[in-house]
């Protein structure tokens, strides 16, 4: 019985001082984590000095070998610390791993909250085109809207119903329109600045009553330019701007500035988890049948946006 206790602890011994070589090992390939502070010009640090220097750190003072590394290191080596009296290895040790576990559950949330925007822009109208820019209308505005010209925006609105899966077709349809009398533009903005001199002079103002500060009405031609300028912007130009609108409310949802929505219902519903392992599953069993195989004999035998 004896000997057999002295193997246990031999053991236990063995697969400490592996675990200490193993973290070791970690710290020293690390490139993130500071050893010491050096002059500009001096050369870097060597992996055995590293390794050197942060044996002689855990030798010391576990406590404080956790305070500069622990960050760094994996699960299975803060078991290297486990079991011991001293209050302040245990500090490190909880927080260490209060910051794991919060950063899981950041995952974890992050993860459901992606498998219901996946779910929502297959289902419903939360994620199409109207009910987003309805829901953001500034963002709308500042992406998209300033660069339409007034034909664009009044056609857009005219010909989209709430009911509309998408205003991306109606948008497109209406741009591709435009191409086709691009040229006839051109000409019409070439007569137009040849004649703006003569414009300029013939607008009227507002009539003023006496001693009244008289305004001049709103230049016809200031907003002409506006709508060239607008025009000048390329069809594909616009395309992509509508891409980043999505790509914009996807990622407000995602990082949970959606005001409309009830992220309770998702960031502690566990249901996500199973059709996310689903989908996992899924993925996997088809690159697994996508896969090369060898076969011996006869019998041989996984950026956010919703398409």
């Amino acid at each position: 019985m004896e000997s057999m206790a002295v193997d246990n602890g031999f053991d236990k011994n063995e697969d400490q001082e592996s675990l200490k070589i193993s973290l070791l090992n970690r710290i020293s390939e690390n490139n993130e984590a500071h050893f010491k502070s050096q002059q500009v010009g001096d050369p870097d640090l060597t992996t055995h000095e590293k390794f050197t220097i942060a044996k002689g750190i855990l030798d010391k003072s576990k406590a404080l070998f956790l305070s500069k590394y622990g960050k760094y290191l994996l699960d299975e080596h803060l078991k290297y610390f486990e079991g011991s009296d001293d209050y302040e290895i245990n500090f490190y040790l909880n927080e260490l791993q209060k910051g794991k576990k919060k950063l899981e559950n950041k995952a974890l949330i992050r993860n459901r909250r992606l498998e219901a925007l996946r779910q929502l822009c297959t289902e419903g109208e939360y994620f199409s085109d109207m009910e987003m820019k309805r829901r953001n209308p500034l963002l709308f505005e500042e992406l998209v809207g300033q660069y339409l010209t007034d034909k664009e925006r009044s056609e857009l609105e005219e010909n989209t119903q709430p009911s509309d899966k998408s205003f991306s077709s109606i948008f497109f349809n209406i741009i591709e329109k435009n191409v086709m009398d691009s040229k006839l533009k051109q000409e019409i903005r070439e007569d137009f600045n040849s004649m703006e001199p003569f414009l300029t002079l013939a607008l009227p103002t507002k009539s003023s009553n006496w001693g009244e500060i008289t305004e001049d009405a709103p230049s016809s031609s200031k907003k002409v330019l506006e709508n060239s300028r607008q025009e000048d912007m390329s069809n594909n130009a616009k395309a992509l701007l509508v891409n980043e609108f999505r790509s914009r409310v996807y990622s407000d949802f995602l990082g949970g500035k959606d005001e409309e929505f009830d992220y309770s219902t998702v960031d502690g519903n566990d249901e996500y988890d199973d059709l996310i392992m689903l989908e996992t599953d899924q993925q996997d069993s088809y690159f697994d049948a996508e896969s090369p195989k060898i076969v011996y004999s006869d019998d041989s035998n996984e950026d956010v946006m919703c398409d």
